[in-house]
């Protein structure tokens, strides 16, 4: 039997929809400029992956921390990149990091960064985990045989070192007591990986281990799948509140439920990614506003903080936990948040203008000391502001590594972001087509085993209007995505209106396609949100900002309270620095020019720097 024939008898559950395969789906403008950077600017630094890779071979994370972390973390991203580009120098680059991870294999099985002697504690589960994840990404995309093979040998071998040395047998250790923080969540965020093997490799023992972790709740002393599963309270309300890692848990037990039936992970799951969007996502779609933590930022997110705020880490795993509830549900409210995600908080935190970050609160230690080190420029942003504030005022999981190295966690998972936001754009379903990112873009596939082109033009910074074109002939269905974010749209069909009904989120044409022309248009009016005597103002799916180099006070208190309607504004040309959308709101005895979020505040070299998302209202 193949490893392909292993994967479909494993899953009981299977998605509703598929993403296209590498190479059928290509983006262009802005979006793609993102990817194309992280692959320029990170993915193809083959001196990056070399020092990843020697804390392996060192076992550098004697300290307790995290730098194993990196390798695995960063090759997942580039491999999604690569589904994405299917560039060649990358898949190089990343076959030859794979090749060297391999070769830091011990004896035993073991690839971490932790010496044996400190196994097993602090964030070693939490290393071994992404070390399975980046091998697994790599072998979806791996073209090789026989490195395949290799890689599942090696998979399996450190597998069956983990299942050996932690359960819940009384030479065992449990698994929630390998991690000394945030209740163990870090380490119970192993499932998914042990999930993703068992599929490629039905071994009892990963499902019987992947099942243990379940029934742990993931953390010490409060059941997680319980508490959501019964809506007993809010995400910032429980014991533990780390926000990544408690969402890595739950992407695991969606990937449970698929091989397992079981409706109870499902509803939990889904249940928590609903009580997280009430409660802790804010405009920019990013949650936490005290450093990394769920903490009622819905509400929360017009506060001054001098802190760090929003990390990257948590938009990328929001991205993803809704990316899996999409592909199983087929329900476009999750491709709601992710496009919010994407637009906003993610393009953000791309260090497009490759900026130095700050690092100015004593933000590094040694010893409980606060040390001072090179400020240095990465392809990522770790923290997102909102409100009259810098960006790049601290690197998120930041360590010092060998040859006066250092990296960021934050840095790592960009690439997942950025691709993700590609992969999500245009799905497949049964007989159906799925238009999720409304961002130029061609299409290559089959339907129905007829080839199919598609082209979407028309740019969403400038104009709610798009067009698709379908090239080629025969019968299937196309589903529009209509935003949440569009309160009216119109449909036509060769210049045709056309009536029908939404379901899902979806707009569904079934038609017997011969060259046809499908126009979109949305409602990209601006709009006014207000929250704790403060407003905010977005333009379709994208979050306005105010930049210090258009905006000298990023205070200035508002008056609307005159306006009934719609907000009057125009277009205007920015001189100062690239933006997608550089808008002058025309307001009651004052103009207030805005851009977009994503572009906003990227001169965080310059003291002078700041945003600022939200206004005090008079």
């Amino acid at each position: 039997m193949s490893v392909a024939e292993n994967s479909m008898q494993a899953e009981k559950i299977h998605n509703i929809l598929h993403p296209l395969s590498p190479g059928e789906v290509k983006f262009s403008g802005y979006v793609d400029k993102l990817v194309k950077f992280t692959i320029d600017h990170q993915l193809l630094d083959s001196s990056t992956w070399e020092i990843f890779v020697e804390q392996f071979r060192l076992h550098s994370d004697n300290d307790n921390c995290w730098r194993g972390e990196y390798w695995g973390k960063m090759m997942r991203g580039a491999c999604m990149t690569y589904s994405c580009t299917k560039n060649q120098k990358l898949y190089s680059v990343l076959e030859s990091s794979v090749l060297d991870l391999l070769s830091t294999q011990d004896s035993l099985g073991r690839i971490t960064t932790y010496p044996l002697d400190k196994e097993f504690n602090g964030w070693d589960m939490w290393v071994r985990k992404y070390v399975m994840l980046g091998l697994l990404y790599f072998y979806d995309i791996c073209k090789n045989k026989i490195l395949k093979r290799k890689i599942l040998r090696a998979l399996t071998k450190h597998a069956d070192y983990i299942v050996s040395h932690i359960g819940s047998a009384a030479e065992q250790k449990p698994i929630l007591e390998t991690s000394g923080v945030w209740g163990g969540l870090n380490s119970a965020s192993i499932l998914e990986p042990f999930v993703l093997l068992y599929k490629l490799i039905p071994t009892p023992a990963y499902l019987r281990f992947a099942q243990y972790i379940a029934d742990t709740g993931f953390c010490k002393d409060m059941n997680l799948i319980e508490l959501c599963l019964h809506k007993s309270a809010f995400p910032y309300q429980f014991k533990q509140t780390k926000a990544y890692e408690m969402m890595s848990c739950f992407e695991g037990l969606l990937a449970l439920y698929q091989v397992t039936g079981n409706p109870d992970y499902r509803e939990s799951a889904i249940n928590f990614a609903d009580m997280v969007a009430e409660t802790d996502i804010t405009i920019i779609g990013c949650a936490g506003c005290t450093h990394e933590l769920f903490d009622h930022s819905t509400v929360r997110q017009t506060e001054y903080s001098d802190t760090v705020m929003q990390e990257t880490c948590v938009t990328v795993t929001w991205m993803k936990l809704n990316y899996r509830l999409l592909l199983l549900t087929g329900e476009s409210r999750f491709a709601d948040r992710i496009e919010r995600s994407a637009l906003n908080a993610m393009a953000g935190a791309v260090n497009s203008e490759c900026q130095t970050m700050h690092r100015t609160k004593a933000m590094v230690y040694t010893n409980g000391e606060p040390e001072n080190v090179p400020h240095e420029s990465f392809p990522f942003d770790s923290y997102s502001p909102l409100f009259n504030n810098r960006r790049g005022e601290k690197v998120g999981g930041f360590k010092k590594m060998q040859h006066g190295r250092s990296y960021g966690c934050c840095a790592c998972i960009g690439s997942a972001g950025t691709a993700l936001t590609e992969i999500f754009g245009v799905l497949k379903g049964d007989n159906a087509l799925f238009v999720n990112l409304y961002n130029q873009c061609s299409v290559k596939t089959t339907m129905n085993g007829t080839p199919l082109k598609l082209q979407v033009f028309g740019n969403l910074y400038n104009s709610g209007h798009m067009r698709i074109k379908v090239f080629g002939h025969g019968r299937f269905a196309l589903k529009l995505r209509i935003p949440a974010w569009s309160e009216v749209y119109k449909i036509r069909l060769n210049g045709t209106p056309l009536n029908g009904t939404v379901n899902n989120g979806y707009f569904t044409i079934e038609n017997e396609w011969t060259n046809d022309q499908i126009d979109v248009l949305l409602d990209d009016a601006i709009k006014m949100h207000r929250l704790n005597d403060k407003i905010a103002f977005t333009k379709g799916p994208f979050v306005l900002a105010a930049d210090k180099r258009l905006e000298k006070d990023l205070t200035v208190p508002l008056e609307l309270s005159s306006i009934k309607s719609a907000l009057p504004s125009k277009h205007i040309k920015n001189p100062l620095f690239s933006s997608n959308i550089t808008i002058e709101l025309l307001l009651p005895n004052t103009k207030l020019t805005l851009c977009d979020y994503a572009q906003a505040g990227k001169n965080y070299d310059d003291e002078n720097s700041g945003l600022s998302v939200w206004f005090p209202q008079k």
